[in-house]
């Protein structure tokens, strides 16, 4: 498959163009995917993964543009480099400038880094919804809750202030970090949505994060879509603690219990989402 794709890359009459990201995946390693998008020799457009390599080291821009210059060597591609779609970090700024380097090395030298930049309309989307959700001090917030050591009760307490301080969206957060967060309570969860809905087929609720598009938008969606199971669990959580059952930090699930009018909130908040959603979809097509 990678031969045919080789060919059909040096059968083009046009630039190739790039998208490219590195990522964390599940196993913590970070890969870089690096995307080609291109009119093929019958003049239609194609768009193929290229490579999909480990990455290795700081995510610097010199570091990425090693890794993609990898790919497109092996590709023998170099002399048709066109447009690159990447998001908005500062790093891959320099990322183009060491690609321009390369090409200038090779005797190219009418790559502009700045001019073949497009920015990606979605990040920035995503970056609207955060500050939407989050006010004007999202970085500060993100550190707040994703640099805390994890495993020590008072850094678990400081995380759940941080997102009370976020109102109804940020007590329903905690809520549902509670419910995921063993899997002793994911089956307690899972029962009582299986009494609420005896037809529902989605059991466990969804948690937004700073990083993935929509992310909060969909965990809104799943969350009023077992909001009676996520009623019940909370209610009799808060019964229980009272009755002197003390699971980990049980005693602040009281805090976040949501009212009627927080959830009016939220739907309110789901609705405002929900265009934003619609055209992070769109973009990424």
């Amino acid at each position: 498959m990678k031969l045919r794709v080789k060919e059909s890359l040096h059968q083009v009459e046009t630039r190739i163009h790039y998208s490219f990201n590195v990522w964390t995946g599940p196993n913590r390693h970070a890969y870089l995917g690096t995307v080609g998008h291109w009119i093929d020799a019958q003049h239609q457009l194609r768009t193929g993964l290229l490579g999909l390599q480990r990455f290795r080291g700081a995510h610097t821009g010199e570091n990425q543009a090693a890794s993609f210059w990898k790919v497109i060597c092996d590709f023998e591609v170099q002399h048709l480099i066109g447009k690159f779609t990447m998001d908005n970090a500062s790093n891959n700024d320099t990322t183009l400038v060491y690609i321009a380097k390369y090409l200038k090395e090779i005797g190219l030298t009418n790559f502009d880094p700045i001019g073949s930049r497009v920015r990606c309309f979605g990040h920035i989307l995503n970056l609207c919804v955060k500050a939407f959700l989050c006010g004007e001090d999202i970085n500060a917030f993100a550190r707040n809750i994703l640099l805390s050591e994890p495993g020590t009760i008072p850094d678990e307490i400081s995380e759940l202030l941080n997102w009370r301080k976020r109102g109804p969206l940020g007590k329903l957060h905690n809520i549902l970090v509670y419910i995921t967060r063993t899997p002793q309570r994911i089956d307690r969860f899972e029962d009582k949505v299986r009494l609420h809905n005896p037809h529902e087929t989605v059991f466990i609720p969804k948690l937004g994060n700073v990083t993935r598009w929509s992310s909060d938008y969909e965990s809104l969606e799943r969350a009023f879509r077992l909001r009676e199971p996520i009623e019940d669990f909370v209610t009799q959580s808060i019964r229980q603690n009272r009755d002197g059952e003390r699971d980990n930090l049980q005693h602040a699930l009281k805090h976040d219990e949501l009212t009627p009018e927080d959830w009016d909130g939220l739907r309110i908040i789901m609705e405002i989402l929900e265009p934003f959603r619609e055209w992070t979809k769109r973009l990424q097509k």
